[in-house]
């Protein structure tokens, strides 16, 4: 059996660490003591594995917490690069908060021009993003690949955050998970961004978050360990059941996202 990986979206997360304490954050950074922050050498161990069993992703994003603070993000993008040929594009994701030091810088200017395989999400989080003018000025005279992503104020990217809920079991039957699934936003419209966070990779963060708690049982069915002992094939052929599940355990407690799921304030802080 032979199967080939085509991924849409996966994002690696680099550092918990966080310039904000937001209070629905989606990665729940702030709610971590300490913020787990992964040395280069572990990170490319976990990139060497990821681009073992996946063939190809369209997007690769370098993700937080805020990965600016991490201090080898140079190194980070150049590992990743050494991937080129199994990847559409590498995406960073910022807070606006931070500027790049002089190392990164040289990574951008050589990578994330015009023609190269790098580009920045920048969330403008209003008075929060003290940089953002700064970074807009930098990217543009660079020539840097960015967008600028509105938090803030009535136009609000999607009209602002959701709330996936305090970890209570709100749903019993199974018809009523199923239902919560297949409206969720996660695996439809986002068609799952599988988030790498420490060498395990899961199609939702919440469920990720719930099972670190021990509030749900770990089922392997529901994620990938890229440090277990299965075999290429096996983990090839896990990733392809994630895609084909009626539903997750972590399901039965989350609020849900969808187009009808009440909007919040974007980066309230605790």
């Amino acid at each position: 059996m032979n199967n080939k990986i085509e991924l849409y979206h996966s994002g690696l997360t680099v550092t918990q660490r966080c310039t904000l304490r937001c209070k629905l954050c989606a990665g729940y950074s702030p709610y971590y003591n300490p913020q787990p922050h992964y040395s280069f050498e572990r990170l490319s161990e976990i990139l060497k594995r990821y681009f073992a069993i996946v063939d190809y992703v369209q997007k690769f994003t370098i993700t937080g917490g805020e990965p600016f603070l991490h201090e080898e993000l140079d190194k980070i993008l150049i590992e990743t690069i050494k991937y080129r040929k199994q990847f559409g594009m590498i995406e960073i994701i910022t807070n606006g908060t931070l500027f790049p030091s002089e190392k990164l810088k040289a990574v951008l200017e050589k990578y994330a021009t015009k023609d190269g395989c790098i580009t920045l999400l920048v969330d403008h989080y209003g008075e929060l993003s003290k940089k953002i003018y700064e970074l807009e000025q930098y990217f543009n005279k660079k020539d840097i690949n960015h967008k600028i992503r509105i938090y803030y104020g009535e136009n609000a990217h999607c009209g602002g955050w959701v709330n996936f809920g305090d970890f209570s079991k709100k749903l019993i039957f199974e018809s009523q998970i199923i239902e919560k699934f297949e409206k969720c936003a996660i695996p439809s419209k986002l068609n799952y961004c599988l988030t790498i966070k420490n060498g395990e990779m899961h199609p939702c963060t919440f469920s990720h978050r719930i099972m670190e708690l021990n509030l749900i049982e770990r089922n392997k069915d529901e994620y990938i360990d890229l440090f277990d002992n299965n075999t290429l094939e096996q983990q090839k052929e896990k990733i392809l059941h994630l895609f084909n599940i009626k539903s997750l355990s972590a399901c039965a407690y989350c609020n849900g996202m969808h187009d009808n799921s009440i909007r919040y304030v974007p980066a309230e802080q605790l």
